[in-house]
């Protein structure tokens, strides 16, 4: 998601390791003030915990409980987990865990070790576990079931330890504190970052500048997620998935102010069409978008909608989609139709509660 002033409105703490030179991902052994001790993978540290995965499963000590943690070799590692192998793996898909746990390493563009704070629904890589909470604590999971049921997506899943313990379904949230990693991480994806507060990055990865996380931006990349999910990555316009995601984040109430502006424009011959090769525009992407999403969604129902989604994902493409679920041939035709209808329509009927 790009910055806009008005948009706006919506829209570094260290580690205090144990011991010189900790370092989350090695095999220490720790022992605890009660004199137990245990063998293990560090996955993950805190200023007031650690977390060790064991054998067994994963244990989260506080370091108040903590006697010390003493730090082994590489091969003395490499040989612990090859001694696991074979054994059971632990509730929740460990290997795909700690493979995330490496891959948020490669992408911390920073001298600062990641904190995490996890819940069922998502696992959040930062340097403030305050703004976090805040943001994202008992909200993930309820949000992730609402987008997908706007959707129509039946297949959607959401990690639940009860039922569906594959890790890889969590959502991954990545918060840059300070300016130097959150730019070296949006150039790396081809992002200025000067004008980007966030981004989704496929397999439910999405990076955040910590300034701009706030909750609508956090829900409007969860949703751009879902639909990838949903259309297997469909090649669509960016005004359509700009406009997919502001359907999905904003209540009937909240759009009507950008469709009446979308509707503004079109009434007085300062749109912008679809087809424009004008791809940086907020008022086309987010706005307009938003209405053609509006103009298919409600106008022409939510089974056609479904319908229309649906064949994206069985990749008969955004044209020939058009044209068998909604009649329109191009993308040329759907703006003129888009037109007459927002001339036509009372912005109170077509976002009524």
């Amino acid at each position: 998601m790009k910055k806009k002033s008005d948009f706006l409105r919506y829209t570094a703490v260290p580690l205090f390791l144990i011991l010189s030179g900790a370092v989350p991902g090695l095999a220490d052994e720790v022992a605890t003030s009660d004199g137990k001790h245990y063998e293990g993978v560090i996955v993950n540290q805190s200023p007031s915990s650690v977390t060790v995965r064991l054998k067994e499963g994963t244990m989260t000590f506080k370091r108040s409980d903590l006697k010390y943690i003493k730090k082994w070799s590489r091969q003395k590692n490499e040989a612990l987990e090859n001694g696991w192998k074979g054994a059971s793996a632990p509730a929740g898909g460990s290997e795909a865990r700690d493979e995330e746990l490496k891959f948020a390493d490669t992408v911390r563009y920073s001298d600062k070790p990641w904190q995490t704070y996890e819940e069922d629904s998502f696992i959040a890589f930062h340097h403030d576990e305050g703004i976090v909470k805040g943001r994202l604590k008992d909200k993930v999971g309820d949000y992730c079931k609402k987008v997908a049921d706007k959707f129509g997506y039946e297949e959607f899943k959401i990690y639940d330890k009860s039922a569906s313990p594959d890790w890889n379904l969590k959502f991954k949230f990545y918060s840059y504190g300070d300016f130097a990693s959150w730019k070296k991480a949006a150039e790396a994806r081809g992002f200025n970052p000067n004008t980007l507060m966030a981004f989704a990055a496929g397999n439910r990865r999405v990076f955040f500048y910590e300034l701009y996380m706030k909750t609508d931006v956090i829900y409007h990349e969860i949703a751009h997620e879902i639909y990838r999910e949903l259309t297997k990555d469909a090649n669509i316009p960016r005004w359509w998935s700009e406009g997919i995601a502001q359907y999905a984040l904003l209540t009937s109430g909240e759009a009507k102010q950008q469709i009446s502006n979308s509707r503004f424009r079109a009434m007085n011959n300062q749109r912008i069409p679809l087809l424009s090769a004008d791809d940086n525009s907020y008022e086309h992407n987010y706005e307009d978008g938003l209405s053609v999403v509006y103009f298919l969604a409600r106008g022409k129902g939510k089974d056609k909608f479904k319908e229309f989604n649906y064949n994206l994902r069985k990749e008969k493409g955004f044209e020939n989609s058009l044209s068998e679920v909604y009649g329109f041939d191009s993308i040329n035709a759907l703006d003129r139709a888009w037109v007459e209808y927002l001339k036509k329509i009372d912005i109170k009927d077509m976002v009524g509660e």
